[in-house]
């Protein structure tokens, strides 16, 4: 059947590509193949797991092109109906098959919705190994570098024990805690939990940390060591000799660090998740088996560290506002006292305005019975201008002291002959 190519287009990035698919009865790799020769592009991998998320998506645009349709190769024995029908039967086994494990698991993952809840579990039920010959995700073929150059930069001891307790500096993920033999192991695993995080909408940082639900999660992988008694080397054995016969001859000499024991990797791994609590290599089951218990952890860790992340970032704000409230306090006390001081200036500078008018009364009264002359009369009109100069209530200016500042103090606002003008 022909379809419009614009048509194609949308019910692709609407629905997904495999929908499409089972709907028209197009083999998946055909439809590719016609998307790719009619330039219609295709959604990402975890495109419609972010959309169903709410996460931001960017829809690429469809270009311009000559072609307006395309051929679908439609096998005529398969209708329409029938794609629908099978569709809808699927949809219904996906449904009940994530119905059970909700009941089978009503503790897990209970801070999700339901539909969130049932896309992880049955993510968690379906994750598979990836194959051994298949191509690691990138950031584990960049990060591998990260490892080997640490590992040939080591300073321990072959046979010492190894542990992220035991170095001083703590070593980058699997640097120096997993045998070389072991590490394409791990990288599988990892592999194969990155690619199931990264179709349920996460994505993996370049230190090999997960970004789930926009939180940062890491894990901690180790590899066991068995403990056996050491064997003496050629060189220590020397030693010990040297000593032996340097004790005879001085009391200083002091005896070699030679270790009791050799820490030698058994190739059986332990993985932590969640603080004390561990998926590790037994007799009888291996950690390729709990895949699907270690994808529900990583969500499960998730909600822990967006708790942790919430309760920091809110011990931060309560700090900061109390810092704040400190700093809101410190500025009003220290505003208070300089309004006060400055009160008790304009106060000072009142009570010296009132004596001295006081006084030039009391000089009038004096000199008035007798009349007063016209240089007692100067004296009392330039008094009362002084008294108007101190006064803050009028705060006369004066024609050669200028206007007095009130508000500072006694000693700032003292008259000095510095024989300097204000003007």
């Amino acid at each position: 059947m022909k379809i419009l190519r614009e048509q194609l287009y949308n019910e692709i990035w609407e629905t997904s590509l495999v929908s499409v698919s089972k709907k028209y009865n197009v083999p998946y790799s055909a439809l590719q193949k016609i998307c790719k020769e009619a330039d219609i592009p295709i959604p990402p991998t975890g495109y419609r797991t972010k959309v169903e998320f709410g996460k931001p998506v960017t829809k690429t645009p469809l270009s311009v092109s000559q072609i307006t349709e395309v051929s679908l190769p439609i096998k005529r024995t398969m209708n329409i109906e029938k794609v629908d029908v099978i569709s809808n039967n699927l949809e219904e086994r996906i449904n009940s098959q994530t119905k059970n494990m909700d009941d089978q698991h009503p503790n897990l993952l209970t801070f999700l919705s339901v539909s969130e809840k049932q896309r992880i579990l049955l993510a968690a039920q379906q994750i598979k190994m990836s194959a051994e010959n298949a191509q690691l995700h990138k950031k584990i073929v960049a990060y591998k570098y990260v490892v080997k150059e640490w590992n040939k930069n080591d300073s321990k001891e072959e046979f010492a024990q190894r542990s992220p307790k035991n170095y001083s500096k703590q070593p980058p993920f699997l640097a120096g805690v997993v045998s070389n033999e072991t590490l394409n192991r791990v990288y599988r695993i990892l592999d194969t939990l990155f690619r199931q995080v990264e179709s349920l909408g996460g994505s993996i940082n370049d230190d090999l940390t997960l970004q789930i639900r926009n939180e940062r999660v890491s894990m901690d992988i180790v590899e066991n060591q068995d403990v056996i008694e050491h064997v003496l080397t050629k060189k220590e054995a020397q030693e010990l000799i040297k000593y032996e016969d340097d004790k005879k001859r001085f009391s200083w000499t002091s005896k070699p660090n030679i270790r009791k024991y050799d820490y030698v990797f058994n190739g059986k791994l332990r993985i932590c998740i969640r603080k004390n609590r561990y998926f590790k290599d037994t007799g009888k089951t291996n950690i390729e088996s709990m895949l699907g218990e270690m994808l529900v952890e990583l969500y499960e860790q998730s909600e822990v560290v967006r708790i942790e992340r919430e309760d920091r970032e809110e011990e931060i704000r309560r700090r900061e506002e109390e810092a704040r409230l400190r700093e809101e306090k410190r500025n009003l006390f220290k505003d208070e006292v300089d309004r006060t001081q400055a009160l008790q200036n304009l106060a000072m500078d009142y009570e010296t305005a009132c004596r001295i008018r006081a006084y030039v009364i009391a000089v009038e009264e004096k000199y008035i019975e007798d009349g007063l002359s016209d240089e007692m009369a100067a004296w009392i009109e330039w008094a009362n201008k002084k008294a108007d100069w101190f006064d803050p209530t009028i705060a006369r200016r004066d024609e050669l002291l200028g206007v007095r500042e009130h508000e500072k103090n006694e000693e700032q606002k003292t008259l000095k002959n510095t024989g300097r003008f204000w003007w």
